[in-house]
């Protein structure tokens, strides 16, 4: 299995527009989003990332939303995801639309993720499936060209990250039966029956997911030896 930390650096998108398809894969990951937004509760949204902080928020509870990217486009604050300037436990969601694909250090962005976001915070991540027509497209020689030039990891293995950091997958959705060389997929009929029949093989994939904090150590209920009751003997008359 090849590592998730890279030297390279890959250079993502700084908007849907720039890749083949992007703009029909923003607008189906937004009716996803607007499934879900309204569910979650709390004071702070974070999206990472420019095609995160494109994403419309508007069916969110959550009315403070900010974005951070590592250049200057359409976020609020330019940083570094790999090391965000968020105050630890302070956010109750993070919307990640394919930013791991376009990172060279995924695993720290979600290490990063797991420490601003509240006891029971949200994650909602998206990303590219390498076990699809996008990842076979990718082989074909077109490594060097946005979206195939970004890593691609199968939704197993993003799972198997989250519970590892804590989290629980409470939804995974598979969608985008295409290889995004066009700007529209093959048709309506055949995203149908793949997300039917083919979920395994879909080009794209989002979960949402909760941090659960444990207890480290167990509290222990504290016990009591009852006190013993002296019983006098009677008075013999």
């Amino acid at each position: 299995m090849k590592p998730a930390k890279i030297s390279r650096k890959i250079i993502g998108p700084l908007g849907w527009q720039e890749f083949s398809g992007g703009n029909w894969l923003r607008a189906e990951e937004q009716v996803m989003l607007d499934r879900y937004l309204p569910k979650i509760f709390g004071f702070y949204m974070l999206k990472l990332g420019h095609l995160s902080g494109q994403m419309d928020g508007h069916h969110s509870m959550i009315r403070k939303q900010v974005c951070i990217a590592p250049s200057i486009a359409t976020q609020d604050i330019v940083a570094e995801l790999t090391a965000l300037p968020i105050q630890e436990s302070s956010v109750d969601l993070c919307l990640l639309n394919h930013t791991l694909d376009f990172s060279d250090d995924p695993h720290q962005i979600l290490r990063e993720v797991e420490r601003v976001l509240t006891q029971d915070g949200y994650l909602i991540l998206s990303g590219f499936n390498p076990m699809s027509l996008m990842g076979i497209r990718a082989h074909l020689g077109r490594r060097r060209i946005i979206p195939w030039s970004c890593q691609m990891f199968t939704p197993m293995r993003v799972r198997d990250w989250l519970n590892l950091l804590g989290f629980e997958v409470l939804h995974d959705e598979r969608y985008a039966f295409t290889g995004f060389t066009n700007s529209q997929p093959l048709g309506s009929w055949f995203e149908q029956k793949g997300r039917l029949y083919a979920r395994p093989f879909s080009s794209c994939y989002l979960m949402v997911a909760r941090k659960r904090t444990v207890p480290l150590t167990p509290i222990r209920q504290k016990w009591q030896l009852k006190k013993t009751i002296a019983v006098r003997p009677l008075a013999s008359s």
